[in-house]
């Protein structure tokens, strides 16, 4: 039987990085270049610009180490109102996450390199639309009544399907770092409002951060940028290290990812 004596933590981490928009999630990724990190970015929401300006302007010899492949649905209009006729978004996705353009595959990139899923909200949103098609709704503009068809459907299916990707990334089997990027719904639980990562519906959103080790915050200290380490009244975090005097309760977001991927 083994030990706690015996127990090596492991050199994979799992984040769980929330905050509102505008917080500087994105961007604060750039001290993970600077720290020899390498990122493999699953861009769903097109924002990356900032990132590699960034990169760009400071360290341009490290612009090679990141890497992204964007997944984004087209849309069209039609006289109900915009529609997502053919969703692929979220399924190429997957078959990222299996297997990268160049062959390899994500879960042997090994502890130097993150996956990040950029963002988790809309992912959420292209796991959505997915599940409208597969209800053969996928030609039925969003909020008008269709005969026959029940939305519950669609929204079970894409709740199923994003608790499968989350499954997935905090698998012990998935070496690889991941950051999963997520912006926030305040909801009442249990009496009172708390901060939870937006999905679709708000059945899932409680049960997300279960599945991670480490949830941490980017917000704003008076007019300074932060990533908080320890929970709020109204957002809960952790961290592995949350026992350790030493972890501060709020990091600066120019370096804070990375002190939170060094090593315990």
């Amino acid at each position: 039987m083994p030990r706690a004596s015996e127990h090596i933590s492991s050199s994979i981490q799992k984040l769980l990085y929330i905050g509102d928009s505008a917080t500087g999630k994105t961007t604060s990724l750039f001290s993970l270049l600077t720290a020899g990190y390498k990122l493999r970015i699953f861009d769903y929401d097109n924002l990356l610009n900032p990132l590699i300006s960034m990169a760009r302007g400071k360290a341009p010899e490290l612009l090679d180490n990141i890497e992204f492949m964007s997944f984004r649905d087209e849309y069209m209009t039609t006289a109900a109102g915009p529609i997502v006729p053919s969703p692929q978004a979220f399924t190429l996705g997957l078959k990222a996450l299996d297997k990268w353009e160049d062959g390899s595959r994500p879960r042997e990139w090994g502890d130097r390199t993150i996956v990040v899923l950029d963002s988790f909200t809309t992912m959420s949103r292209a796991a959505y639309f997915w599940a409208k098609m597969m209800q053969g709704a996928g030609t039925f503009a969003e909020g008008v009544p269709t005969k026959g068809y029940r939305p519950e459907q669609s929204y079970h299916t894409a709740q199923q399907a994003i608790m499968n990707v989350v499954a997935l990334l905090t698998a012990d089997n998935f070496r690889c770092n991941v950051i999963v990027i997520a912006h926030l719904k305040y909801m009442e639980r249990d009496g009172a409002v708390k901060g939870f990562p937006v999905a679709v519906g708000s059945a899932i959103s409680p049960e997300i951060p279960t599945y991670f080790p480490a949830v941490a915050l980017a917000t704003k200290n008076g007019d300074k940028r932060v990533i908080r380490t320890r929970s709020t009244n109204m957002i809960d975090l952790k961290d592995p290290r949350s026992f350790d005097r030493n972890l501060a309760e709020e990091l600066p977001m120019d370096t804070g990812l990375a002190t939170y991927f060094s090593k315990p």
